[in-house]
């Protein structure tokens, strides 16, 4: 029972049960808040023009705002809007199933929205609006597990001014805890990346604004002085052979940069909002943006904007149904195809190094140059260098470091005739070792000792970025040393070539760095 001063009923006959069955349904716990942000932000649109004489009546600058927020002790959804609110009709189609607006040509065609989402979130959800200009305000309050054949409608009188809509669920199924609330901010700015930019609209979550952050392109200058962003515009037109007619798509194509494996892809909007696309869930073909990490997948951007085409009754996924997006990915391939190349072949470069940067950051290093200690102790290794060591006494050495030793790390190289197994153990109790020994037990596996305690290291050690260089240098050093070997007649390594392979190795390793967006 709704406690109002006025009660009415919602006939729910004979789908009743069905509410229950939603709670199966696949969405994400953004899509499912979306079709609540689609309410509200359609309800917006329907009645543009009152909403913003009243706005401005409120002293308020003319925004829809909509608060989206998790309550996550009591475990209560709430979106709470400021449009232009329902009446009964409206309300009644909010809550009964397959009640399709009178106009479907906007974000809620199907009618279902509301009622599907709410029952895959929870157990039990109200509804409490207010229309501008009427005197009424309505609750309805249900709850799925006693639902039987109507809702009780609570009404209760209110100033005509006042206009909203407030939907609370409460029992969630699954808690918005961990990383989902953030990934949930994120994907709800994508979605409603161009309500955003309208600044007509404003979207909270937990009270916090959210945002859609604008991608940077390539922009290269031209011989004539003329620069060149890349970034243009495109359409498309794909027939829809089943419905005898032609669907078309407009849109736009870019080089972002810097690449961004998450924030790359193709976002497919209809009506202003986005169904494919976000931050890790853009749209990246493979006969457009290639197999796995490409530069292509980095790179590419774009939006498509897609109004007529068919979509699922989520609204997370287009229909593709007869082969269509076959044909829209050729059309889209053709369009795209100098910026698919450009994005493959360019190369980003860092901010060129200067004179004065290279003469301020070479300063410790010349000071240890121009030390006569240091001069002294070159000259004295030269004229009396340590004599061999016996292979006794190497082992004897690599025995003592190894039980000093942390780890391994371990590293697998295919090299397609076999498999090389790098080794990578740590030990700072012995200040006096090598600061990096191999020991090679068998042709394809190296034993890596790094001393974390000799003085040239230590001091970069106190950081994870200087720790992931070492380690990259570390074993590009002894697969370069392992190659040199190979190739060598007699066993022994020229200086040549070892400068040759480091050189390689570190080339290569560095361009599938970037490849992997590690860069």
């Amino acid at each position: 029972m709704v406690a109002s001063d006025i009660e009415v009923t919602i006939d729910i006959r004979p789908a009743a049960s069905v509410y229950a069955t939603y709670r199966r349904l696949s969405y994400k716990p953004w899509y499912a808040i979306a079709e609540f942000v689609d309410n509200s932000t359609q309800n917006y649109y329907d009645h543009r023009a009152d909403l913003i004489a009243a706005y401005r009546l409120e002293g308020n600058l003319g925004n829809l705002r909509v608060e989206v927020a998790y309550d996550s002790e009591q475990n209560i959804l709430t979106i709470l809007d400021n449009a232009h609110g329902m009446d009964t009709e409206e309300l009644t189609r909010a809550v009964v199933l397959d009640r399709p607006p009178p106009d479907p040509t906007g974000r809620c065609e199907y009618g279902m929205g509301l009622k599907t989402a709410a029952c895959w979130f929870g157990t039990t959800w109200t509804i409490r609006t207010s229309k501008l200009g009427s005197s009424a305000e309505y609750t309805a309050r249900v709850h799925v597990p006693e639902l039987v054949d109507s809702v009780a409608v609570g009404v209760a009188p209110t100033e005509p001014e006042t206009h909203y809509t407030s939907i609370t669920i409460e029992g969630l199924y699954k808690p918005i805890r961990g990383r989902t609330p953030g990934r949930v901010k994120d994907q709800l700015g994508s979605m409603y990346r161009e309500d955003l930019r309208s600044g007509e609209i404003e979207i909270l979550w937990n009270g916090e604004p959210i945002s859609f952050e604008e991608p940077s392109f390539l922009e290269e200058n031209l011989h004539n002085g003329v620069k060149n962003v890349w970034r243009k515009g495109f359409a498309i037109a794909v027939p829809w052979e089943s419905e005898g007619t032609t669907l078309r798509a407009e849109g736009w194509v870019g080089v972002r940069t810097p690449g961004s494996q998450r924030d790359a892809g193709f976002a497919l909007l209809r009506r202003g909002r986005v169904i494919v696309g976000g931050p890790g869930e853009g749209y990246k073909p493979a006969e457009i943006f290639g197999q796995g990490n490409t530069f292509r997948a980095q790179r590419l951007v774009g939006e498509i904007r897609m109004d007529a085409w068919p979509v699922t009754q989520a609204k997370d996924a287009f229909d593709w149904s007869g082969g269509l997006e076959d044909d829209f990915i050729e059309q889209l391939k053709r369009a795209c195809q100098d910026y698919m190349d450009k994005a493959e072949g360019y190369r980003e470069r860092g901010k060129p190094i200067t004179q004065p940067v290279m003469e301020v950051v070479s300063e410790p290093l010349r000071r240890v140059f121009s030390d006569q200690r240091f001069g002294n102790a070159v000259h004295d290794e030269l004229r009396l260098p340590d004599p061999p060591k016996t292979v006794e006494a190497e082992r004897a050495d690599t025995d003592k470091i190894r039980a000093a030793s942390n780890g391994p790390v371990l590293y697998r190289l295919d090299v397609g005739t076999e498999i090389w197994l790098f080794r990578l153990h740590w030990q700072d109790q012995l200040s006096d070792a090598h600061w990096m020994q191999l020991n090679v037990p068998r042709d394809n596996e190296i034993d890596i000792f790094l001393n974390t305690a000799h003085p040239f290291l230590a001091p970069y050690l106190g950081n994870r970025d200087s720790l992931a260089l070492l380690q990259k240098f570390v074993l590009s050093l002894a697969l370069a040393e392992r190659m040199a070997l190979q190739i060598s007649s007699n066993g022994l390594v020229s200086p040549s070539d070892f400068r040759m392979y480091m050189n390689k190795v570190l080339r290569r390793a560095g361009e599938i760095e970037v490849d992997h967006g590690q860069s």
